[in-house]
């Protein structure tokens, strides 16, 4: 099975040629598809990506801020975010706008540009491609700019005379012809650029020049309605369990269970934007035994259940049947923007920022990934929580999903620094603060730093002092355990492992979560010691007292990780802080225990009260204490 034709066939693109240009002599033009051009073929579509064909002659195009390259006959210019850019025949000419020089095709033909001047000419084929499915992993992790050299005249050949075709039928009776070239096409392209990457780069695309993780990928797409696991497609693969996961994770960047699930409801998805079939059916017709459990999952995917999310794409529709959706209004429902900032020691940061409202910011914790939580058993209900009527804004940690993989550094001061330069590339001014478990150790020094900038606090799971300042040596003899057992089970019998700190954390995991646990067991051998040694003989307590932020505090009693003592001594020391203990042994609360709801109430109460207070001037209410 081709696995890049699935996921090509997954995007939905369509799109043709819309262009045909002749540029003579000395010429700058400035370029990008808008929404008018796609308007008057198909619905706005979720993605754009743009690309040119050169038929003959040369030309260079360059990318602001990316170095400029020089095209010649045969090459695929491709842009797969359709970013702004300029074509030209020598640097240093002033730019034109390619749209003021478009003119009507004649008898329904594409669009022409026609500069004449002395000097050699370049003709070029331009267009565009609309991807109407809201999922865009592909083209993330694209460069900016591609230029694919085609090498050969006879795949010259068969470019040129399907974008010649494909512009002939542009207005005609064959669009699923139109669309499929220009999928054709930029499946060229991507196998190209691919095919050409250096041994060890690509991320997410190496993996499908990888055999093992290529036939998992193949066994995933085209067997999703079955009940796979990590133990089944390792040994269809012919890996063992650990150096599958290893492997699929360090290539693609999502564990084999979550892209599994992730494609599984992209299936659904389509399905559902086709309106062919009920939610019922579909359910079925993608591996799941009740309506119930797929309404669950597509929910903590997409953000919606089906049948809101078919109707929001199609507002004038009737379920079953309908026209197809709108790609827009899906990408609205999703909306997630995931960009990389630098710190202060160039380490690239990951960040997610979604939802509107005030803005409420995340700092990283080790065992969360922001690609991840939105569907996570362990932090769906967390994510959601926090993005009611706000906007949320969360960070990778260094070393952790698509930040940096290797920093140069571990310490306290750069955990910050990282922190600092996400709220700086966020662009908000005044912010409220979520510290969750070690995270609260970041929130807690920003707020006790640049107490002008942090209206409330809210910390669940945190500290102020480290293990060895707090100086109980039951917890430091349990803490050395741990570190040295890591060592031992750092390159095999991880499970073991795995299953001694789960139990620590969450004592109350059952199924998914478990299962779940395992699939981090990676991030969890490679960083334990590195976080150990930045935390373990910190110290924030003399800073506390500079916080001026509405605080709550929240912690469970039978929290084995960290002392509930640790809760108390914060909600001592910053200034008019509340404390609310929650009836758990789970480190943080899982969704599905009764301590849950009763703190999500209060959470919302709790941001609530502090905005009124804040902004209006009168007394916040009391956060209920048990």
């Amino acid at each position: 099975m081709d696995v890049l034709a699935d996921i090509l066939s997954s995007m939905r693109l369509s799109g043709g040629v819309v262009i045909d240009a002749e540029l003579g002599g000395p010429s700058c033009l400035v370029s990008q598809f808008t929404k008018e051009h796609c308007a008057s073929y198909f619905t706005e579509p979720a993605h754009v990506i743009a690309y040119h064909y050169v038929r003959s002659g040369r030309i260079w195009v360059e990318v602001p801020g990316e170095p400029p390259a020089q095209a010649e006959a045969g090459c695929i210019i491709l842009l797969p975010r359709n970013d702004q850019h300029l074509l030209y025949s020598e640097p240093g000419l002033p730019p034109v706008a390619s749209e003021d020089l478009i003119e009507p095709g004649p008898g329904g033909e594409p669009a022409r540009i026609r500069l004449q001047g002395d000097g050699d000419q370049t003709m070029l084929y331009c267009g565009f491609l609309g991807s109407s499915s809201p999922e865009n992993a592909l083209i993330q992790c694209l460069p900016r700019m591609m230029l694919i050299r085609t090498g050969d005249s006879s795949t010259q050949d068969w470019l040129e005379s399907s974008l010649r075709f494909a512009a002939g039928q542009l207005s005609g009776a064959a669009p699923s012809v139109v669309a499929r070239l220009t999928e054709l096409l930029f499946g060229e392209a991507v196998r190209r650029y691919i095919g050409g990457l250096p041994e060890g780069e690509g991320g997410w695309l190496a993996g499908l020049r990888d055999p093992g993780v290529a036939r998992a990928l193949s066994i995933i797409h085209s067997r999703y309605a079955e009940a796979l696991d990590v133990t089944g497609l390792a040994r269809e693969v012919g890996m063992s369990r650990s150096a599958f996961a290893d492997r699929f994770t360090a290539l693609t960047g999502e564990a084999p269970m979550r892209y599994c699930a992730r494609w599984r409801m992209r299936m659904a998805a389509n399905m559902l934007r086709d309106g062919r079939a009920s939610s019922t059916n579909i359910a079925y017709d993608v591996g799941f035994n009740s309506e119930a459990a797929f309404t669950r999952a597509f929910k903590r995917e997409y953000g919606d259940p089906p049948g809101i999310w078919r109707r929001r794409l199609n507002p004038t529709g009737n379920g079953a049947g309908d026209a197809p959706a709108t790609p827009s209004a899906a990408a609205a429902i999703t909306a997630e923007r995931i960009a990389v900032c630098s710190s202060l020691d160039g380490t690239r940061i990951a960040w997610s920022d979604m939802g509107e409202g005030f803005p409420l910011l995340q700092p990283a914790v080790w065992f969360h990934q922001i690609e991840e939580d939105r569907a996570s058993v362990a932090w769906e209900h967390w994510v959601s929580a926090a993005l009611r009527d706000r906007r949320l804004i969360r960070t990778d940690l260094r070393g952790v999903g698509r930040s940096d993989p290797d920093p140069p550094r571990w310490t306290f001061d750069a955990l910050l620094e990282d922190f600092i330069a996400v709220v700086d590339a966020s662009g908000v001014d005044r912010f409220d603060l979520l510290g969750l478990s070690h995270g609260s150790l970041v929130a807690l020094a920003y707020a006790a730093r640049h107490p002008a900038r942090v209206r409330t606090m809210m910390l669940y799971g945190g500290y102020a002092a480290g293990f060895e300042v707090r100086g109980d040596p039951e917890e430091i003899e349990r803490r050395r355990s741990l570190l040295n057992m890591g060592r031992i089970y750092r390159d095999g019998g991880r499970e073991v492992f795995g299953r001694m700190l789960g139990a620590l954390y969450w004592p109350d995991a059952r199924g998914d979560m478990i299962d779940w646990f395992n699939e981090r067991l990676g991030t969890i051998m490679g960083l334990n010691e590195s976080l150990q040694d930045v935390f373990r003989s910190l110290d924030l307590r003399g800073e506390l007292g500079a916080i001026a932020a509405g605080t709550l505090i929240a912690h469970s009693r039978g929290d084995r990780i960290i002392p509930h003592a640790c809760a108390r001594e914060m909600a001592r020391l910053i200034p008019g802080a509340q404390l609310l203990s929650c009836d758990s042994e789970n480190h943080m609360l899982l969704a599905d225990e009764p301590a849950w709801p009763d703190f999500a109430r209060a959470l919302q109460g709790f941001l609530a009260g502090q905005e009124h207070k804040k902004e209006a001037g009168a007394e916040a209410p009391a956060v209920d204490i048990r």
